[in-house]
């Protein structure tokens, strides 16, 4: 059996982008062990074109909860995690490039971060210069940010839709052309879906097949 996710302290709450903060990771490899991992679809996106596969295959084989986390080994450890570090470091998603912060958001956009407690063991060195945002950067972090961002909004207007349906609509079968929904973490799905329905070329660039899964999910939340 997977090993459980051990809670993080937290050692500063309520900070903001201009907060002081510096931190250099020295590649211990003690941080990515016993944490979920959530990600959202442009995450499952990148990783997935990492490794040279659908988001489909993706999310059955290297996620749990239907795409919302990561798997981890048995030991608790990430299942990217090598002897030499990340296997997917390039396209590492946004709470392993933020690390050791934790970014919060609310549902009318108001964002805050806290400083979790690094693990016993880590090498990694804090430095007394530079800001939240200054990291942020350093990590190439803000397309991840603006993606969380949007996804994060659909996710609210798309549990909203879903609390005001009716309960034989909720259960029923998608209809053909709104299968968006049905699993909206897998893009691939959704942007094939939706290519097809309104005869549009398939991209493969991962920012572009973003902005069609976008707009398919607008669709099945205002259909026209």
């Amino acid at each position: 059996m997977t090993k459980p996710a051990i809670p993080i302290p937290v050692t500063r709450k309520g900070l903001d982008r201009s907060a002081p903060f510096g931190f250099t990771c020295k590649r211990c490899l003690q941080c990515c062990r016993n944490k979920k991992i959530q990600v959202n679809p442009y995450e499952i996106a990148r990783l997935a074109h990492h490794l040279g596969i659908s988001t489909t295959e993706f999310i059955e084989r290297c996620t749990v909860e239907n795409g919302s986390f990561l798997k981890c080994n048995e030991d608790g450890s990430c299942m990217f995690l090598g002897s030499d570090g990340c296997a997917v470091h390039s396209d590492r998603p946004l709470v392993c490039r933020l690390y050791p912060l934790a970014r919060h958001m609310n549902h009318i956009g108001d964002e805050w971060f806290s400083e979790l407690q690094a693990a016993s063991a880590c090498s990694g060195k804090y430095e007394e210069h530079g800001t939240i945002q200054s990291h942020i950067e350093e990590q190439h972090a803000p397309a991840y940010l603006r993606a969380a961002n949007i996804y994060l909004n659909l996710l609210w207007e798309m549990m909203t839709v879903l609390e005001n349906q009716p309960d034989d609509e909720r259960d029923a079968d998608p209809p053909e052309g709104s299968s968006a929904i049905h699993n909206w973490m897998d893009m691939d799905e959704a942007v094939t879906n939706y290519c097809q329905l309104h005869q549009l070329d398939c991209p493969t660039d991962t920012d572009e097949k973003m902005h069609l899964h976008i707009e398919a999910l607008q669709c099945w939340i205002k259909p026209a």
